[in-house]
């Protein structure tokens, strides 16, 4: 008898074995469950670094031109090159590769305001404020008032003495007070000295009061006030009546040389100095001098 193979339909696999007069089929059983995943490996090494881009720029730092750097900067201005340039607060400085501030320009401006042709002040010299240059008389002055009167000068100057010469009818014993105002917008405003005050015991004589006193350029105030009143108490000055009104304005009901304003006068000023208040235009000045140091 000849031999025989079944095949069946499921079979997936043959095996045969030594004996061939048998053939043994078996099928193949289900796939089993993967296995777990396996550790990652190694990072690999970093590669090397690219070059370095080229960076469009000109000076100072526009959209065009080029630089090598990744740190750029911007050069220093001048007056043939655009760039940066530092603020100096200066009034003096000669630079020219900075740039003024608002308030250096200010500054500048203010005492350029100031300045008109005038003749500097001497070392030495007496200068009298600049007011009743017509007139020198003796007259009265009201007790315990005090005359301001202004005075500019062109330059910061350092004064060392106040003064003033007593009438030529002057009797008794007085006392005067003398000192400096700063200007507030045309009127006398804060105290800048009391200079004290100085006992007058005889006519037609020069008194003086020391001082050591820096008046920056502009208008500032004299101070001169009777504290106590002599028997006659009469000192050298000006009147109205033929004086010529520089700084201080008039309040005129008519053209009149007997109205002119020639001073501020506050009155019930009986001991030291304080900041001027309440002073009105007064048409009678003392004369009061000021020597530069």
């Amino acid at each position: 008898m000849s031999d025989l193979i079944v095949i069946q339909p499921q079979i997936t696999q043959l095996t045969v074995t030594e004996d061939v007069n048998q053939v043994v089929v078996s099928s193949v059983g289900v796939q089993g469950p993967a296995g777990a995943t396996g550790a990652t490996g190694a990072t690999g090494a970093t590669g090397a670094a690219g070059s370095s881009g080229v960076i469009a720029v000109t000076a100072p730092i526009t959209n065009s031109g080029t630089s090598t750097s990744a740190n750029i900067g911007i050069s220093a201005g001048s007056t043939s090159a655009a760039g940066a340039l530092q603020l100096t607060d200066s009034v003096s400085s000669t630079s020219t590769t900075t740039a003024a501030t608002p308030n250096s320009v200010k500054t500048a401006y203010d005492l350029a305001f100031t300045k008109f042709p005038a003749v500097i002040l001497q070392s030495g010299l007496y200068y009298k404020t600049n007011l009743g240059l017509g007139n020198n008389t003796t007259q009265g002055y009201s007790s315990q008032s005090t005359y301001y009167q202004p005075m500019f000068i062109p330059t910061q100057t350092t004064f060392d003495r106040l003064a003033f010469i007593s009438g030529s009818n002057f009797s008794g014993t007085g006392t005067v007070r003398m000192g400096l105002y700063a200007d507030n917008n045309g009127v006398p405003g804060n105290l800048i000295l009391d200079a004290g005050t100085v006992s007058v015991t005889a006519a037609a004589t020069t008194y003086q009061i020391t001082i050591n006193q820096t008046i920056p350029s502009g208008v500032f105030w004299t101070a001169w006030n009777v504290q106590t009143a002599a028997t006659t108490n009469s000192y050298y000055g000006t009147s109205a009546t033929t004086a010529y009104n520089l700084l201080i304005g008039n309040a005129w009901s008519a053209p009149s040389a007997s109205n002119v304003s020639i001073s501020y006068r506050q009155s019930s000023v009986s001991g030291a100095f304080a900041n001027a208040s309440g002073a009105s235009l007064n048409t009678v000045a003392p004369h009061v001098w000021l020597r530069v140091a």
